[in-house]
């Protein structure tokens, strides 16, 4: 079998980049014959799109990100790797079988809220519009968790039966303990004589990073010797600043470490020289971040919503969002802070847990799909929960 996998260029280190690289690798130890395409940019001049960029219009990137256009070499299966670059199914699509991972639908689910809406002009609207349409044009769709396939059947209206839940994996051989080195502390400028949070992930507004801050300041009262480190680049550089401001009124600016471009490699230490790992989103499509800490021996404090009681099962403090302020947050944090026991039982929990998600079973899930679409209307088994074996 030949598989054309069609991936935005770039970004290699991001969730989908690196469902990419391991899906890839994984299919090709599976047998199957892989290539990879990236969409191309329409063949404007470049005047027009420099003129564009006068204007703060990035053309180019955003039909990258929103493609029109991509070449199809023969291939028996085309999976489009990311929801949003189902545009491409709109005006050409591939002649053999077309399946598309879905990550999440939460950028459509979240338009019409004035807190989350993450679409920046009418361009993003109508485009991330246009790619949920692309998703009617294919044969079969991948989601990453049971909750993205519910989301998709709910609120696009799609057959249950197009859907199979793939979960992802993490790298075991990278997310594991690792003890931290006197480097890595001087690197990132950490002060070794604190005791860390740490928070992987952007500003988006519905990883609900306000109430994670407003938790720290209450957690600090007691355990003033309590610091937060955020992994990972603003990407809504609004919430970003957002974000300093009120950690400057809530007076822990000093305590709160923003690490921007940390090399995959550091990872795993940055989690293992954490206390806590704490997940505050409010809608999550998969949550890379639990697993990883989970596999690095890091006990985790996340919110009971969307995908994440699917990945974190009973190995997990968790908390329901109330809107309090973070209160519910706090509690969760301070209890693992000042109970060594249930961390540890946590933290072994965990160990179990995240090694249940491995890139191998999703590979082989994903081939399994593969056949199975190959004679479309005959039966087949349904692929459920990826990782039951």
């Amino acid at each position: 079998m030949r598989s054309v996998l069609i991936a935005k260029p770039g970004h290699p280190n991001t969730g989908v980049g690196r469902y990419v690289r391991m899906l890839d690798h994984g299919l090709r130890e599976d047998g199957v014959e892989v290539m990879q395409v990236t969409p191309v940019a329409p063949p404007l001049p470049d005047a027009a799109y420099a003129s564009l960029r006068r204007l703060r219009i990035d053309l180019r990137s955003f039909l990258l990100h929103y493609p029109l256009w991509a070449n199809y070499p023969p291939a028996d299966v085309y999976h489009v790797t990311s929801q949003n670059l189902a545009t491409l199914l709109l005006l050409r699509r591939p002649t053999g079988r077309v399946i598309v991972t879905v990550h999440d639908i939460i950028p459509y689910m979240l338009r019409n809220d004035p807190q989350l809406c993450v679409y920046r002009t009418f361009a993003d609207r109508l485009f991330d519009r246009l790619a949920l349409l692309g998703l009617r044009r294919a044969d079969h769709l991948i989601a990453d968790s049971q909750y993205t396939r519910q989301c998709v059947v709910e609120q696009l209206g799609m057959e249950p039966g197009k859907i199979d839940v793939v979960h992802l994996g993490i790298d075991h051989q990278r997310f594991r303990p690792v003890a931290a080195s006197p480097a890595l502390y001087a690197r990132y400028r950490l002060p070794v004589d604190r005791r860390y949070l740490i928070y992987v992930g952007s500003e988006d507004p519905r990883k609900n990073l306000g109430a994670l801050l407003h938790a720290l300041a209450t957690v600090r009262q007691t355990c003033p010797d309590v610091a937060l480190i955020k992994v990972g680049r603003a990407y809504f550089e609004r919430e970003r600043q957002r974000l300093l401001d009120l950690a400057s009124s809530l007076g822990i600016g000093d305590a709160i470490y923003f690490l921007d471009d940390v090399p995959e490699d550091d990872l795993p230490a940055l989690y293992s020289l954490a206390t806590v790992c704490v997940l505050p989103s409010l809608y999550e499509g998969f949550g890379f971040p639990v697993l990883e800490a989970m596999a690095c021996g890091t006990p985790v404090v996340c919110a009971w919503v969307a995908s994440l009681p699917e990945l974190v099962d009973k190995a997990a403090l968790i908390f329901r969002p109330d809107g309090n302020n973070g209160a519910e947050i706090a509690a969760a944090i301070r209890c693992l802070l000042t109970d060594e026991l249930r961390r540890q039982e946590l933290a072994g929990a965990g160990l179990a847990q995240a090694a249940n998600f491995r890139w191998d079973r999703t590979a082989a899930r994903t081939c399994a799909v593969y056949h199975t679409n190959q004679h479309p209307g005959t039966s087949r088994p349904t692929i459920a929960d990826s990782h039951a074996d």
